[in-house]
């Protein structure tokens, strides 16, 4: 009765994952294009994206139904942002911005159903396929299928990363490498600094048996992070495909 997370199964299979973000595209046809290219997920981003949760939901459903897992990074960490999420059909939440244990703690909270957390339950909804579910099958199942993403983007959160990554719940550290060179002063995402924090993510992801990952526009920078470790790898956004595609169109032309 609950929808198996894929994307989740894969990562706890020990296999790489691949995702993207969507910010700006809003037609179902996006969805259903990267479905048939093979990523594994689309990274709903209500963060930095123009969208809102009614067309997220929508657009939600199609990844179901295309067996492309749908995550939602939210703004932060607020009940409400997070658990009507949830509700509408998100597998798995990124949470961005942050920096310690406490915190996520408190986003498992709201993530996960009793005993786990505090999450209030609602059934017939997006992430039911609007069935009516028993109490403990609701339960039970989305607290087993939900992935809870921990984004690791500023220097207080490398410096907090084994008790972050001790916290019950806590699947991947993906790391936001734009944030994390800013925290750092670093003027590249390339700064030796910003290389030695990701490879202590790497580290301490495989010390505590979960996922790390990355978010790049250059495949050979995802690949490189893959040699090193990393198996959930964030493939650039659905503007970055579209002005690559339109760059590639038009120097062809010339």
């Amino acid at each position: 009765m609950i929808p198996t997370n894929h994307l989740k199964a894969k990562l706890a299979r020990g296999e790489t994952a691949t995702g993207t973000l969507a910010m700006d595209m809003r037609a179902p046809a996006y969805v259903h294009i990267l479905a048939d290219a093979g990523f594994d997920s689309i990274f709903f981003d209500l963060e930095h994206g123009v969208y809102d949760l009614p067309m997220v939901a929508d657009l939600m459903g199609i990844s179901a139904a295309r067996g492309i897992t749908p995550i939602v990074r939210v703004p932060e960490i607020r009940y409400g942002d997070i658990a009507r999420a949830l509700d509408a059909g998100a597998q798995g939440i990124m949470l961005p911005r942050i920096d310690t244990a406490a915190q996520v703690r408190e986003a498992i909270d709201c993530i996960k159903y009793p005993p786990l957390g505090q999450r209030g339950a609602a059934s017939v909804r997006g992430a039911t396929q609007y069935r009516e579910v028993a109490p403990l099958t609701l339960t039970d199942g989305m607290n087993r299928e939900t992935l809870v993403i921990v984004q690791i983007e500023r220097a207080e959160a490398v410096a907090n990363l084994d008790a972050i990554a001790s916290v019950p719940g806590v699947d991947v550290l993906l790391v936001g490498p734009y944030d994390l060179a800013i925290a750092l002063g670093a003027a590249s995402t390339a700064d030796d600094r910003v290389v030695a924090a990701m490879d202590q993510v790497v580290a301490v992801a495989q010390r505590h048996g979960i996922t790390s990952g990355t978010h790049a526009s250059d495949p050979s920078v995802l690949k490189g992070w893959h040699h090193k470790g990393m198996r959930m790898l964030l493939a650039g956004s659905d503007t970055r495909f579209l002005q690559a595609g339109a760059k590639q169109m038009l120097d062809g032309l010339k």
